[in-house]
């Protein structure tokens, strides 16, 4: 039985052509059948259009792409802090301990939180029950 070939490219390739690098196709296939081509295997006129490369921005997906910009989830630098404010934040964390306050977090907001609460009471404050310790 012959095969109505649905056709698919199987390898790109390129070529300088003035001066330029140009893709072109260099080898065709079969979607349902293992057969493979310099040529493709159907009539293009019927079956396949050719899109030339697009030289400018448009619709298409190439031109679309161009503009993709990519998350960068948790590793964005814009919400991490820096290396020196991270280090402030655990200096200060590790200063209320040895003062016998426990801060809720190590976010300096809740450290600032805690001393002060301390330095009102004149007591170490103790976030875990919400007491001062003394």
């Amino acid at each position: 039985m012959k095969c109505d070939h649905v056709g698919k490219v199987v390898k790109f390739g390129y070529k300088l052509v003035d001066g330029q690098m140009e893709s072109h196709v260099d080898l065709w296939g079969c979607s349902k059948c293992d057969e493979t081509s310099t040529e493709p295997l159907y009539d293009m006129a019927d079956n396949f259009t050719v899109k030339e490369p697009c030289k400018k921005d448009c619709d298409c997906f190439g031109c679309k792409a161009k503009g993709l910009q990519l998350s960068t989830g948790d590793a964005n630098g814009r919400r991490t802090m820096s290396a020196k404010a991270y280090d402030g934040e655990l200096k200060a964390y590790s200063d209320a301990v040895r003062q016998g306050i426990e801060p809720a977090t190590t976010n300096m907001k809740d450290i600032q939180a805690a001393v002060e609460l301390s330095n009102l009471a004149g007591k170490a404050f103790d976030s875990t029950d919400n007491s001062f310790k003394g």
